[in-house]
């Protein structure tokens, strides 16, 4: 078997064990989609700020994600809403423990709850409208490609 054939025969028995495994090696990057309520702009970007940006540093710092960015929008007929959060993930098995490694950085910052502006919980400044899982195909970061 010649070396080309041999590496081939591998990487596809590779691609093969990951499948089976359902994990893949490309980063994945989890968006969500955000609808600010009527004069709530404040208390939205607030909480955004104290909590979600917060927590998300933590896990920066402790390899629990690769990159995040909160990122604003002008509401349309075509899209209504306003922010987009995004958290990336070097791969699929990093994100299958983002919960659990999330839980425990929001237990450990805030045990008693999040910290909001005017104690306005956040079902009253905003409403999540869905969310998207994607993986990257390909792009840069910080001057790395990937």
């Amino acid at each position: 078997m010649t070396t080309t054939m041999r590496n081939v025969l591998i990487s596809i028995l590779m691609s093969s064990a990951m499948n089976t495994f359902g994990q893949s090696q490309r980063p994945v990057t989890i968006i969500d989609f955000v609808k600010i309520k009527a004069s709530k702009t404040a208390e939205a970007l607030f909480y955004y700020e104290q909590n979600w940006k917060a927590y998300r540093e933590v896990a920066l710092k402790k390899g629990s994600i690769r990159s995040y960015q909160l990122l604003t929008t002008k509401a349309d007929s075509l899209a209504d809403f306003d922010l987009m959060l995004l958290t990336e993930y070097t791969d699929s098995t990093q994100f299958g423990l983002s919960e659990e490694r999330f839980q425990r950085i929001i237990q450990d910052m805030n045990p008693d709850g999040s910290k909001l502006l005017n104690a306005l919980k956040p079902a009253e400044f905003r409403t999540n409208l869905f969310y998207r899982k994607a993986e990257t195909l390909c792009g840069s970061q910080a001057g790395k490609t990937h």
